[in-house]
């Protein structure tokens, strides 16, 4: 049965959500160091993810797998899509030597990274991206198709993406959208987010590795 008020209020959240988990973690004066970056995910977890489940369990009194955050498929993930991470790691590869790519990436500033660090950061970005793709594929995109039908829904939700990349420049922003298309139909195809998960923690992996290698200011150094 169709809802459009969960819908409006998926919207508004969409909104308000990123707003707060923008303005409390992006600081002018933030300098990249590990306790800023580490609180910056964190927020991300809190209002992106934690509020939004929130919203399911209190509000609409649902449960979290029919947003996405269940482990059943409706349907497996198609056989090309098994294609995308090693595409990605490629394309991550050469992507990481650009200027632009190292002006802003790895997000951690700091010239000698160790062990410890690298795993942190790791982890971190993997339980900040579910947090981040159940906001937006699940939360947002699977209440938005209690309003529209799939292609509309993955316009709007592609858009959203799209300014919550604005601040990171027009390459990004762009190139959020069309891998945005390609993760809201994936997850509306496999019921879930979990190749949105793996596809998106994969780009933001490999190309925190190879930005770390490719810096010419910092380096991987054993404790």
């Amino acid at each position: 049965m169709m809802d459009p008020l969960k819908f409006i209020v998926a919207l508004l959240w969409a909104v308000l959500g990123f707003a707060g988990y923008y303005f409390s973690g992006h600081k002018k004066s933030a300098t990249g160091t590990v306790r800023e970056v580490m609180a910056q995910r964190g927020w991300g977890v809190l209002f992106l993810g934690m509020a939004s489940m929130g919203i399911i369990f209190l509000f609409w009194r649902e449960s979290p797998a029919s947003f996405g955050f269940g482990f059943s498929f409706r349907f497996p993930p198609p056989w090309w899509s098994y294609l995308v991470v090693p595409v990605i790691i490629v394309v991550s590869y050469f992507h990481s030597f650009s200027p632009a790519n190292l002006a802003i990436y790895p997000q951690i500033r700091i010239e000698k990274w160790d062990g410890r660090i690298l795993v942190l950061s790791a982890v971190s970005w993997i339980v900040f991206l579910v947090a981040y793709e159940f906001f937006f594929r699940g939360f947002l995109l699977f209440a938005s198709l209690e309003a529209m039908d799939p292609w509309p829904a993955i316009a709007l939700n592609c858009t959203l993406y799209g300014f919550a990349h604005l601040y990171k420049g027009p390459g990004e922003t762009f190139g959020a959208i069309a891998v945005g298309v390609l993760l809201c139909y994936l997850t509306i195809h496999t019921g879930n987010i979990w190749s949105a998960v793996a596809i998106h923690t994969a780009m933001a992996l490999s190309n925190e590795w190879f930005s770390l290698r490719a810096h010419p200011h910092m380096s991987l150094v054993r404790i």
